[in-house]
């Protein structure tokens, strides 16, 4: 990996990241369009199927497409 890549914001290390609901380390990236507009990571976990935040934030609910 270059220099420049290392330092990048998104070159995010997800061997660290375990599930909040499960607790499983089986965790990849989601890429978002809206995600990487509002800069969030979003992952999703592949044992259980929980979507969340890098940010510690566990309650990922996006607000369009809910009919709200």
């Amino acid at each position: 990996m270059s220099p420049d890549r290392r330092s990048s914001p998104w070159a995010y290390d997800e061997c660290e990241l375990i599930c909040p609901k499960c607790g499983s380390g089986r965790v990849f990236r989601v890429v978002n369009r809206w995600a990487l507009r509002k800069g969030y990571q979003i992952f999703k976990c592949a044992s259980c199927g929980r979507t969340f935040y890098d940010k510690e934030v566990d309650d990922y609910s996006p607000t369009f497409g809910s009919g709200n």
